[in-house]
């Protein structure tokens, strides 16, 4: 009995110096006790080692792309793929189509201005080169979707981008600057007619920090032609920099990037470039492409936290199952009784948005936990842990955590908007177990606290 009751009475000193370690540790990063959760489960031993306020919903931003994917993946399946149809309806006839080329858009968010080349490519060698009729996109998929606000003031921002059936270089033009010759040289890519950039940009000797910050850009649209003035700075230090912006309407580019590669293969347009929600009747396929599988797809979602790609995802979902109407909410509804009904507890979970790129969402640290031990027992488990990114590796973690223990050894999701910081995944320990990792924080200091979340993330390591 003596032997029991000091095994006892060591065991409980042991967790309780544990505990104590880890309250030190959350103590120092300044957060209202209120404000944050966290959830350590050791899912090899089934044993929470950590929890606080780990029932409490809170915002996850960006790690709300573990639900995403792991819905994706488990209800589309890893070798889903979006399909984008090329249909006509008329007549073809020496290379002449006396009718409409319709492009049937499924929310394929990956296609690339290379992928439209390729399209268009195809299509001229099937036999149509000169259209005596209209292009219209058929948009009926997703129908028309409602646009959400920007998450800040920065709505020309690639990450602000909003989803639709037919998106192309996911809406945005990249603009490289350069310095040639002691003067700013701005150039785009993809090359649009209807867009007119004008330098106002002063070249400066001040240091590179926050170079996007000190970029300004008024956006007009006039007769069709979309004109953007650059002011501001650009520093000699930076020396070539990128940045994609969102400058044309969701309608306009694809139409204006359609005009000028079929016109670059060869063709010729008589008709107008038209855009539809209702699905068109009628038709013959002349071609279909396909995108890469979706098992590839979520490292793009999770490792780069490719916001558009997510909201399609989560609209996808819903529209695959015959979901009406296509809405982020409805598809947030739907994705929440799935899986509760694949026996995830995600009772807590708000969900407006795939990306996480909202001030409505919620879920809270318990309830992620879960879903992170489900899907390591799930047969999709290695292309969801593969589409996480690797501390100190690769992908938004790829900085972070070189010089610690950990580097290598976790899989964890960031998350990250005005007074949110979030991280949450797999890390596998020193001992070979695997435990969950969850952490929340929605404070006012919230942005300030990865040093704390990578001592959270080194001690379960090490312990």
């Amino acid at each position: 009995m003596r032997i029991l009751i000091l095994i006892y009475a060591l065991w409980t000193h042991a967790a309780f110096a544990d505990t104590n370690a880890i309250n030190k540790i959350l103590n120092r990063a300044e957060l209202s006790k209120e404000n944050y959760s966290l959830y350590i489960k050791n899912i090899s031993k089934q044993n929470v080692v950590f929890s606080y306020n780990e029932q409490k919903a809170f915002n996850p931003a960006s790690v709300m792309k573990l639900v995403t994917t792991y819905a994706g993946l488990q209800l589309l399946g890893p070798q889903f793929q979006w399909k984008t149809e090329v249909l006509y309806k008329g007549a073809i006839k020496n290379k002449h189509l006396y009718g409409n080329l319709v492009i049937k858009a499924y929310g394929d968010p990956t296609l690339t201005y290379a992928d439209l080349s390729e399209i268009i490519e195809k299509v001229q060698q099937q036999g149509i080169l000169h259209i005596h009729g209209n292009i219209i996109f058929d948009e009926s998929f997703f129908g028309k979707l409602e646009d959400q606000d920007a998450i800040d003031d920065k709505k020309y921002r690639a990450y602000n981008v909003n989803p639709k059936s037919f998106i192309v270089n996911e809406n945005t033009v990249n603009f490289k600057f350069s310095i040639i010759n002691e003067k700013i040289k701005i150039q785009t890519f993809p090359e649009i007619k209807t867009l007119k950039v004008i330098n106002h940009l002063k070249l400066t000797d001040q240091g590179c920090n926050d170079w996007k910050d000190s970029l300004g850009y008024e956006i007009e649209t006039k007769l069709n032609v979309t004109e953007i003035k650059f002011s501001g700075r650009f520093d000699k230090a930076c020396e070539s920099k990128n940045i994609d912006l969102s400058v044309m309407g969701t309608d306009r580019l694809p139409q204006a990037l359609f005009e000028k590669l079929w016109k670059l293969h060869g063709g010729s347009v008589e008709g107008e470039f038209k855009n539809t929600y209702q699905h068109i009747t009628d038709t013959l396929k002349i071609y279909e492409h396909q995108s890469r599988p979706l098992s590839l797809v979520v490292r793009d979602v999770n490792k780069y936290s490719q916001n558009l790609i997510a909201r399609n995802l989560l609209l996808t979902i819903l529209a695959e199952n015959n979901g009406n109407p296509i809405t982020e909410n409805e598809a947030g509804r739907f994705i929440k009784e799935s899986l509760m009904k694949g026996k995830v507890n995600l009772d807590s979970l708000e969900m407006d948005n795939g990306a996480g790129l909202s001030r409505n969402a919620k879920v809270n640290s318990e309830n992620l936990g879960f879903l992170l031990e489900k899907a390591y027992t799930d047969t999709y488990m290695p292309e969801f842990i593969a589409s996480l990114p690797n501390i100190g590796i690769d992908g938004t973690l790829k900085s972070r955590g070189k010089k610690l223990s950990v580097a290598k050894h976790a899989y964890l999701k960031t998350g990250s908007i005005q007074n949110v910081s979030a991280i949450a995944g797999y890390i596998f320990d020193k001992n070979n177990d695997v435990k969950v990792f969850v952490f929340i924080a929605n404070d006012p200091k919230a942005n300030e606290s990865s040093k704390i979340q990578d001592e959270l993330i080194e001690w379960t390591y090490l312990n």
